[in-house]
């Protein structure tokens, strides 16, 4: 069981919930799950085939996971509003969980958020670009991505790691903070490696903000196309990868939708 003293107060609440868990689950097992719980949530047609294998592990604790999504979205609602404009709780959580847990041997550190910050400045000239292409090799689970986004909206992000959970955390902090971009599982040393990825809120503007994930394959891949382009093989960018001009998107508007009555965000 995870200690709150051991987590940022403003993430208290959130393994607050973690800890309600009644079965035996290890931390990391249940932030696993959540990451691809969420992930999930967040695509167009979501993956009843998870959600089911799911129910099925967790029986009565399934709905937890939507209570540490609200808490999730909660805390990152409250944290932009008082802070830089981007918060990382994915990245937080996952540095103390993956640190302390039966998963010790994955722990990870993360760029601090103050040199983050000063990256994102630094990398921003006096006219800040606008409807550019930047990508981070090695993103963990986005923050610098969040950053520059913070400093200079409306641009293509692309993260690409090796890990599937970074990644997903990156196409999560991406989708609720209203970035557009991909976020890409693969080595980004061998251009041609790719596991999977995700388009990030392409459709956003007619949405009505509504955060989503569109999954896409090695083709689509910006990273991909590059490459092959450089290679003189060009590979034709579909139709789905326009660059569109990304807009902030209010957390107020995903946090009220989980508490009204009759609507909340599912797998399916």
């Amino acid at each position: 069981m995870a200690k709150t003293v051991d987590f940022p107060s403003e993430l208290r609440h959130f393994v607050k919930v973690l800890n309600s868990f009644r079965g035996y689950w290890y931390d990391y097992d249940i932030f696993r799950d959540f990451i691809d719980y969420t992930t999930a949530s967040l695509l167009w047609e979501g993956d009843k085939e998870l959600a089911d294998r799911f129910k099925r592990t967790y029986k009565d604790d399934y709905p937890r996971f939507g209570e540490m999504f609200l808490a999730l979205v909660e805390t990152m609602r409250d944290q932009i509003a008082d802070d830089s404009g981007w918060y990382d709780a994915l990245g937080e959580l996952y540095e103390a969980i993956s640190s302390r847990s039966k998963a010790s041997f994955l722990g990870q550190f993360f760029t601090p958020p103050e040199v983050c910050d000063l990256m994102a400045k630094m990398q921003v000239p006096e006219v800040k670009p606008a409807g550019k292409t930047v990508n981070d090799p090695a993103c963990g689970s986005g923050r610098l991505l969040l950053a520059f986004n913070s400093v200079a909206p409306a641009n293509y992000l692309i993260g690409q790691d090796m890990d599937a959970i970074c990644t997903k955390m990156t196409a999560i902090n991406m989708a609720l903070h209203g970035c557009t971009g991909q976020a890409l599982n693969g080595d980004s040393l061998r251009p041609d490696h790719f596991a999977f990825g995700y388009e990030v809120n392409s459709m956003i503007h007619i949405t009505q903000g509504l955060p989503h994930l569109l999954p896409i394959s090695r083709e689509q891949s910006v990273a991909y196309q590059i490459w092959h382009n450089k290679k003189g093989e060009p590979v034709p960018v579909p139709q789905s990868l326009s660059i569109p001009d990304a807009e902030p998107l209010p957390l107020q508007k995903i946090a009220k939708r989980q508490l009204e009555p009759g609507v909340q965000l599912s797998i399916f």
